[in-house]
């Protein structure tokens, strides 16, 4: 999946829980995530070509794991407009 958030550039997301997380492309599929704070790997972010997604790792809560699956798919600012049209 190719991500409309960056170009082979990591870059940081912020999950509901204050964890910062940064987000690094690899080689393949996926993307290597960095706990900031804590500073070690917390896990990866594999898409396919339908941009469906599976968190492989076990430090992120489900959260979590939408908060950077969103950030990295581009979806995060779709849905914080969505939310703010319904309320």
């Amino acid at each position: 999946m190719k991500s409309k958030l960056f170009e082979d550039r990591p870059k940081t997301a912020k999950t509901s829980t204050e964890r910062w997380i940064r987000i690094f492309p690899d080689n393949g599929e996926g993307y290597q995530l960095y706990d900031v704070f804590r500073e070690h790997n917390v896990g990866r972010i594999l898409f396919d070509v339908d941009a469906n997604w599976i968190y492989d790792g076990d430090e992120l809560n489900v959260d979590e794991q939408e908060d950077v699956a969103g950030s990295i798919s581009g979806n995060v600012k779709e849905m914080n407009a969505l939310l703010k049209d319904i309320l």
